[in-house]
Formats: structure tokens, sequence, C-alpha cells
């Protein structure tokens, strides 16, 4: 029998530290250990300084009001619960039949990505607007930082910077007021980045249930945890982590690739904290599939 393989370590003195978690079991034993959390625990001076760096290109993010999305803050922050109970409602709203009809076409026309992230937008987000976002938003949320490898390309990095800032303005000048700001801005971005290839794989496999095809293709592969204090999770790690200072990556996308479970692919394998847009999500591309399905017959 092969032994699972530890986690992976990156330490690089004055630098940083990093953990990689892959294996299911361990990134749930990491989760419940009590020994990490989420990154804003910790007041963003206090952070690490690559972390402050990389998040100020992303849209989890608003440097420049020191702001953080929803599902960055512990659960012990105080507006934690009714900033998550404000977007549970928003998800609940639903869609709407011509919403579906409207993608099915612009994906059987072979839309651009452009397009496709264009209109898909609009569907998740008028809900909170209140109207259509404009082109320039969208096309902006394309340029926020993904992957820490970008956050070393200059001008990548000065792009994503700028467009992060050009979605927040927005979203500071139209939201009604007490809308958490990054909490819409993120959902923007997420949707521009992550929605037309999720379409497209969906318009590829008719047949196969949504849930296996985002499983296999997760559209979220990572999350981020902080330690909260030294810990070597039980003799996974060498060494123990160093509270405040080791950041743990866990790999949602590959633990639902090796278990099917639809719940690593929008949290951490359980139903705690998981994606509140997690049923919409799904539903509304079950209903393109079906939709897309009675086309082809």
């Amino acid at each position: 029998m092969t032994a699972t393989p530890a986690p992976r370590r990156l330490r690089i003195p004055l630098v940083c530290d990093v953990v990689v978690v892959s294996e299911p079991d361990q990134i749930q034993r990491v989760e419940h250990s009590g020994d990490v959390d989420r990154l804003h625990r910790y007041e963003t001076a206090a952070l690490p300084w690559w972390v402050r760096r990389f998040f100020r290109a992303t849209k989890f993010h608003d440097d420049t009001r020191d702001l953080w999305f929803c599902p960055m803050e512990p659960a012990s922050a105080p507006s934690y619960r009714p900033r998550r109970a404000y977007l549970e409602d928003q998800a609940k709203l639903g869609y709407e039949s011509d919403d579906v009809l409207r993608i099915a076409e612009l994906v059987a026309a072979r839309a651009s990505d452009d397009a496709l992230a264009y209109a898909m937008v609009q569907v998740v987000n008028r809900r909170f607007f209140g109207q259509e976002v404009p082109v320039s938003v969208t096309q902006a949320a394309k340029h926020t930082l993904q992957n820490l490898g970008a956050a070393l390309v200059p001008w990548q990095y000065r792009r994503g910077v700028e467009s992060q800032k050009r979605i927040m303005n927005y979203c500071a000048e139209t939201l009604p007021e007490g809308t958490h700001r990054v909490d819409v801005g993120h959902n923007i971005g997420e949707v521009v980045q992550a929605t037309a290839g999720a379409l497209r794989r969906v318009a590829a496999d008719l047949d196969t249930p949504v849930e296996r095809i985002f499983t296999q293709h997760a559209p979220t592969p990572q999350v981020l945890r902080i330690a909260v204090r030294d810990s070597t999770f039980g003799g996974l790690l060498r060494s123990p982590t160093r509270a405040g200072e080791t950041v743990v990556i866990l790999k949602i996308g590959i633990a639902a690739r090796r278990t099917g479970n639809i719940l690593f692919t929008f949290g951490t394998g359980g139903p705690e904290r998981a994606c509140v847009f997690q049923e919409f999500f799904l539903s509304f591309m079950r209903d393109l599939q079906a939709t897309l399905r009675a086309r082809r017959s």
C-alpha cells in the first residue's frame, strides 16, 4: 500500500512559509484542527508581507479601504454572520427562465468568453445593483490576479491592482448604502473569471450530471488559511507552523476530483461555510444543461 504523501512545505526565511495540502482527509484534518483560521483573523497590517502584496491585486481585498471578502473573515468577526445572511438571501432570489434561455443561446452560438461572462454577470449581480453592470467593469474583472505567480510579473500585477480599484470604485459609487462592496465586487470577478469555462464544460457534456462535471473541474482550485497556533496538525508536518506567519493552501479542486464530493468544490469537504451560491450555481447549470439537451433533440 502506498503511503499518503505528507503536505508540501516551502519555507524561505524572512520571505514566506507556505504549506500545501492536497489529500482530502488531510484537508479536513487541518480545517477542523482549530489551528488555522481565515486570513482576516489577523489585522491586515499583521499579515505576511507577501499575502498583503498579492491580495491587493485580487478580487478578495480592497486595499484602499481595508475591506476583505466575507469568506476571508473568521466566524468570530461581528460582521461575518450578517454579511453571510445577506448573501444567502440574495442567492435565494434565484434567476429567471429567460436568463437560462439567453445563456443557452449564447453558448449554442459559440459566443466569446467576454460575451458569456458579461451576460452571466447580469444574471448573478444585477440583484445587488438594480441595474446592468457595465462592460468596462466586467472587462476589468478579467485582470484581477488568480495565482501567486502572476504577482511576480510587474505588468500583470499593476493591471491587477488597477482592475481591482476599478471594480471597487464602481461598487462604492453604485451599491445601496450598507452593502459590502467587496462581497459584491468579488462576485463580479468570480463570475467573469470562472463562468465562461464552466458554461462550456456543461455544453460539451450534456449527459453527465453537473455535480460530477464540477467535481472533476472545480471552478475554485484552492483556498487559503493562516496558522493561529504553532502546530504540526497531529504529526502531518515535521516542524510546527508559526502562528500568524504560516499560510496553508488547501487544494480543494484536487480533493473534489479525487473524492467526487461536491462539497470540496464549494468548500473544504463539509457544509460548514460552503459557498452561499452553491445551490444557485448547480441549479442554473442543471437548467442550462436541460435546455441545451432539448435544443439538441
